[in-house]
């Protein structure tokens, strides 16, 4: 009985431990104010914003090349987009490291450029 005990507890172990956790796959939103990483955090693509009623401020947006610091080097800026037309574009393309967005509210992923507003081609 001992034996089976010891058996059936190695066993749960063994299953605890060899599950893992999935990766979670890249999303076709962001939520909001962040710096977000193409193909882990965020998919490429077509993605579309509100913009801010804040018209004082505007929409801030950034394709990196390179993520380092607090990502205000201009250098790793590949295009960018301050703007208080609404709705607010951009494409992220695969080869982008990483999008920041400040103020533009929550993006999502459309399916293909829309014929007006900011885009970042």
């Amino acid at each position: 009985m001992r034996m089976l005990v010891i058996a059936g507890a190695m066993a749960s172990a063994a299953t605890l431990f060899g599950a893992g956790t999935a990766a979670a796959e890249p999303a076709d939103v962001m939520p909001g104010d962040g710096l977000y990483m193409v193909g882990v955090d965020i998919l490429p693509g077509v993605w579309e914003a509100p913009g801010t009623p804040d018209l004082a401020y505007g929409c801030d947006w950034r394709r990196l090349w390179k993520v380092e610091g607090d990502n205000t080097n201009m250098q790793y800026i590949i295009g960018n987009n301050f703007t208080r037309l609404s709705p607010v574009r951009a494409v992220i393309k695969p080869t982008d490291v990483a999008f920041k967005t400040v103020s533009c509210g929550a993006w999502r992923r459309v399916a293909q450029p829309p014929p007006t507003g900011s885009a970042g081609f």
